[in-house]
């Protein structure tokens, strides 16, 4: 039996790759990915079993485009994973902040870091793909001008020290990762799921769900309301409970599916610890 594959954004050392190593152990095998979409596709065509996928961050909030990758490939959340973010400066042996023109990140890790980013505005800050790929052309490139925000496994592996250590705007700073795959694979004893769904057109719709959700002892610890592509002025609500009796959570799914226009669960998992 061949061992599983997990599909990953970005590179070795990006938080991806660290996110799926922490849930998976270390040992997980992982295929690289350059977009969360290419993620989606892997695991839609069989070339993965499972993919990881940032969804939000404490600081720089939820990526909304990736609810929209979930309801589009119905994919389930299996699980998920939480990872301290730390972020650092790097760049080449002997370079000094005056000689950089550009900084280099994730769009997501240079909002992280935009109160330190505001001291240096003759720098040009670039947009990119994942964290950790910044550093590795840097390092491929020779380029002295040039400094990418990652962490510090990065710049380990690829040699590119750090010139300024934990950049980012809050210590407290988190990202929640999902885990993902075509089917459902509920563990034995799950206490968490994320549910989406599109409210009737009615006074106090939004209300009413949460009255169920209050009056069946379920713990509401995320609502997010989702554009629906194609359709102006339509949402669809996003929302993670939690439980302590199964049997209130299948209860209230149950009248909240009756209330509202579509319903899906899409995944009941075990809650991560932040730590």
């Amino acid at each position: 039996m061949r061992n599983f594959k997990v599909a990953i954004f970005g590179t070795a050392a990006s938080y991806h790759d660290l996110a799926a190593q922490k849930f998976y152990g270390q040992e997980v095998e992982t295929v690289e990915c350059f977009t969360f979409r290419q993620c989606c596709e892997m695991l839609k065509s069989n070339e993965t079993d499972y993919a990881v996928m940032a969804i939000e961050n404490s600081l720089a909030g939820s990526i909304l485009s990736n609810y929209n990758l979930i309801d589009e490939y119905q994919l389930r959340i299996i699980g998920e994973q939480y990872l301290k973010i730390e972020l650092h400066l790097l760049v080449l042996e002997g370079v000094k902040i005056e000689e950089i023109e550009y900084i280099h990140s994730h769009p997501m890790a240079l909002a992280q870091c935009s109160e330190f980013l505001i001291n240096y505005p003759h720098i040009k800050i670039i947009e990119q793909g994942d964290t950790a790929s910044c550093v590795k052309d840097i390092q491929k490139k020779g380029n002295k001008n040039t400094a990418a925000i990652a962490n510090v496994l990065a710049s380990e592996l690829y040699d590119v020290p750090v010139l300024f250590s934990n950049i980012e705007n809050n210590k407290q700073n988190f990202t929640r990762f999902i885990i993902l795959s075509k089917g459902d694979s509920k563990p034995a004893n799950p206490n968490k799921a994320s549910v989406c769904f599109r409210l009737k057109h009615e006074v106090g719709a939004l209300a009413d769900i949460l009255t169920v959700i209050k009056r069946n002892g379920l713990s509401l610890s995320k609502i997010q309301s989702v554009p629906v592509s194609g359709e102006p002025n339509e949402y669809s609500f996003h929302t993670d409970v939690e439980w302590d009796k199964y049997e209130s959570f299948q209860k209230a799914m149950k009248r909240i599916k009756t209330s509202t226009n579509t319903f899906s669960v899409l995944g009941e998992y075990v809650k991560a610890t932040i730590n």
